[in-house]
């Protein structure tokens, strides 16, 4: 005689005990799945890295599994949370920063079943979470699927293809069939949800700010971080933090400089984070004379960062495609008022409130203007700044992890 479980797969069944009897001890056992999950600055490895962190402390047992970089170990630890890494190569154009990696299937269902995984949840729609998932689906575990990517973080890398209504198309009908595998999917905002329902009305979406640390992101003396660059205390400050890539368009604010300089002579504008246009970018600062007052920092560590928030006056993010804005939570939880591209791409404007001024997407000219409306107003600054403070607490990223211990619970 047969039992019901004898027509079930093996690998289902084992899930299954362990989830049975592993549930029940302090908290869940979650497997967290992207490629680039490094210290680097982007924002979905920052913000895996992040919630991995919290979740652990709440005493919840979370791996991730990702890409090796040259140096790295098989296994090691990635600020205190256990990560499995694998082969990998270099995504074109974008240097050694962001790599792809290829398990197989059975790779991942081996690490799944020995670390007695109940909940998947997979970041960046890649091959490798695509084997993920479907080595999840064999052992009969529940996924969670994260929206961090959107169309056009690929178009705007494609020479030409920016305004290609047809690839648009296809890569978001892509994105909608990748999630339509996950048992629930995470948008990072209203914005990101709307996106992925018009391709898919049947996506079960929750809404769930990728948050901001108001504990460590907060108001602080920016001293020891101007005294180690040799940086002016008396010069007004603009900030950008982010990957130098197209669809950050940092290209309009550096052109935006030579018109608030003509108003304002002693301005610096502080470029923090890498990419492959780090080198066009300083050229295109040093053919408008501008070496003096641009400065490219790379990737600070996060205490550096802090302070690089509190040291700006004001904060510009003129991003074209944003699925939420991650940095500008972080200058709004540091006290400073922000200036944002009101692009229909891009989820950050609707984080302006009173706490800052948009401005028409890549023209630089209007850029300058409402950069030096900011600066020559300290009364308006310090009463934006007042209100993105407050706004921020709304954002605080203990709430987002409250969130996502409720949604794998409900799975």
């Amino acid at each position: 005689m047969f039992s019901r479980l004898d027509c079930i797969p093996r690998d289902v069944r084992v899930a299954k005990v362990l989830n049975k009897h592993s549930l029940t001890s302090t908290g869940m056992n979650v497997a967290i799945v992207g490629d680039c999950v490094t210290p680097l600055m982007t924002g979905a490895s920052r913000s895996t890295l992040r919630f991995a962190e919290l979740l652990s402390k709440r005493g919840h047992k979370i791996i991730i599994i990702a890409a090796r970089y040259p140096g790295m170990k098989n296994v090691d630890l990635l600020n205190g949370v256990k990560t499995y890494r694998f082969r990998s190569v270099a995504v074109p154009k974008y240097g050694k920063s962001l790599r792809i990696f290829f398990p197989t299937v059975s790779e991942l269902k081996d690490i799944l079943l020995k670390e007695k995984i109940h909940l998947l949840h997979v970041m960046v729609p890649t091959p490798a979470t695509l084997m993920a998932v479907m080595a999840a689906k064999s052992l009969g575990i529940k996924i969670v699927a994260h929206s961090h990517t959107q169309s056009q973080n690929v178009l705007y890398g494609i020479p030409g293809f920016s305004d290609s209504k047809t690839l648009n198309h296809i890569l978001n009908k892509y994105l909608a069939w990748f999630y339509k595998q996950a048992n629930i999917v995470i948008c990072p905002s209203k914005f990101g949800e709307a996106l992925l329902k018009k391709y898919n009305q049947r996506l079960k979406t929750v809404v769930v700010s990728n948050g901001v640390d108001t504990s460590k992101f907060k108001k602080a003396s920016p001293r020891a971080f101007l005294d180690k660059y040799g940086l002016s205390k008396r010069a007004k400050r603009i900030l950008f933090v982010g990957r130098l890539h197209p669809e950050k368009s940092i290209e309009t604010l550096i052109r935006s400089m030579p018109y608030v300089l003509r108003r304002l002579t002693d301005v610096q504008l502080d470029i923090v984070s890498s990419g492959y246009l780090l080198k066009p970018l300083k050229r295109s600062s040093k053919k408008l004379g501008l070496e003096k007052h641009v400065r490219f920092f790379g990737n600070i560590p996060d205490k550096e960062l802090v302070m690089a928030y509190n040291a700006c006056d004001v904060f510009v993010l003129p991003s074209l495609a944003e699925l939420e804005g991650m940095v500008v939570l972080e200058a709004m939880s540091c006290g400073k008022p922000v200036i944002i591209a009101d692009s229909k791409d891009s989820a950050a404007a609707d984080l302006v409130e009173g706490n800052g001024l948009l401005f028409k997407p890549e023209d630089y000219k209007d850029l300058s203007g409402k950069i030096l409306a900011l600066l020559q107003n300290e009364r308006m600054r310090r009463k934006m700044a007042d209100v993105g403070y407050r706004k921020s607490k709304e954002y605080d990223v203990t709430k987002s992890v409250k969130s996502l211990e409720k949604i794998y619970a409900s799975l």
